[in-house]
């Protein structure tokens, strides 16, 4: 992402955002620079931090570009691999050194003159070493000294793309609520929007059908009391799953500048923003060890990732993460897990099962969501599963067998 100061944005009088994306001129005026710093970290693979910085700064680039040049050495900056320098004990160099150096230092005359030479040579004598490895190491574990270990090449137009997109995604994390609307696409589709924001843990409500299209609206990092810079990037990284999209519309409320004034921002496929990298998985690394272990269980239920979208008039949309169904009499069971969600959003979905879903769901929510397991009867289409840390295969099994 970009910091703070080098995200270029627009505020009209009415509160509008206009990021400043490079395209037309300004694109045509910095992909040689672009082209021209990709260069640079190709043949810098191996040399310091610093080193690449000061050749990155001799690039000549026009005045009015050298916030957008800034940006685009970010955006490939956050692409590289540095690491401090293997087998040097910087801290014992500069412990050693120094205190030859004090002890040098006290032992002068006062006609004498201190000699940095003399002490180098003394000590690389103890240590086993040369006075040019000292010199080297005397400092290698600051940022500075630390060496470029790999870079991955791309091509400008890429690098162009990677700016915009990354652009956007800063602004998000000022967000307060995003408002994402998709028209016309496959249920497929709109189920991979469904399971990113599951994936990236947003505070989301879904609502539409497929007809119609849906509209899903997620609170913004802005919105939190805490967690905020770790929910906004995840809500940043959400946005390349709507890219793919023909018809969407992005609208997000966020607090602007120092003052936090309110302001707005619009993104739509007339943006061109475009996503290089891979989507995200369609489930998390939790809902996977769980299904893994449920499996290792041996039961009648078999279990997989849900594919059903449950759109009921005036409702709000059920998005369930693992379908169950049992071999023996081909029950059906859905699992949705709430984990870094509000308690407000399970009320919501007890409420719905309440009034009456279509099929038997278990709600597994966290424990720190303060939600009982009384809550729902044994009347209900429904139950409530309260999990500590993670979800446990066994437990899950017992639920669907004591109704099965």
């Amino acid at each position: 992402m970009l910091t703070s100061d080098l995200v270029r944005a627009r505020r009209s009088k009415e509160g509008a955002l206009s990021p400043q994306y490079l395209k037309g001129p300004s694109a045509e005026r910095l992909l040689p620079v672009a082209a021209a710093y990709v260069r640079i970290l190709e043949q810098h693979v191996g040399r310091s931090r610093d080193e690449i910085e000061a050749a990155l700064d001799a690039v000549p680039v026009p005045a009015r570009d050298r916030v957008a040049a800034m940006g685009l050495r970010k955006v490939l900056e956050d692409g590289c691999d540095f690491e401090v320098r293997e087998g040097v004990d910087a801290e014992g160099i500069r412990r050693e050194l120094f205190a030859a150096a004090a002890a040098a230092h006290k032992g002068l005359g006062v006609r004498e003159s201190f000699d940095r030479t003399v002490v180098l040579r003394e000590v690389a004598e103890r240590m086993g070493t040369t006075p040019e490895v000292l010199e080297a190491g005397l400092y290698a574990d600051l940022k500075g000294a630390e060496l470029l270990q790999q870079f991955t090449a791309t091509a400008p137009e890429v690098l162009r793309d990677r700016y915009n997109l990354s652009l956007a995604q800063s602004i998000l994390l000022k967000a307060t609520r995003v408002t994402v609307k998709v028209e016309g696409e496959s249920p497929a589709r709109t189920r991979r929007i469904f399971r990113a924001a599951r994936f990236h843990g947003l505070l989301h409500v879904v609502q539409g059908d497929q007809e119609r299209g849906y509209t899903m609206t997620l609170d913004g990092p802005f919105s939190l009391f805490d967690q905020v810079q770790k929910y906004g990037l995840r809500l940043a990284m959400f946005l390349t799953a709507v890219l793919p999209c023909a018809k969407f519309r992005v609208h997000a409320e966020v607090l602007w500048g120092r003052e936090r004034e309110p302001a707005t921002l619009d993104i739509g496929p007339e943006h061109k923003l475009m996503f290089h990298g891979r989507e995200a998985p369609d489930t998390t690394p939790e809902l996977s060890a769980f299904v893994e272990g449920f499996r290792r269980l041996g039961s009648a239920w078999s279990v997989e990732a849900s594919e059903r979208i449950f759109a009921l008039p005036g409702e709000e949309v059920v998005v369930p993460d693992l379908r169950f169904e049992n071999g023996t009499t081909g029950e059906e069971v859905y699992l949705e897990a709430f984990g870094f969600w509000s308690r407000a959003a399970v009320w919501r979905r007890v409420e719905q099962i309440q009034r009456g879903l279509p099929v038997r769901m278990i709600l597994a929510v966290g424990k720190q969501l303060r939600v009982s397991e009384e809550v729902l009867g044994e009347e209900e289409s429904g139950e409530i599963y309260v999990y500590k840390q993670t979800l446990s295969p066994r437990a899950v099994l017992e639920r669907l067998e004591r109704k099965g």
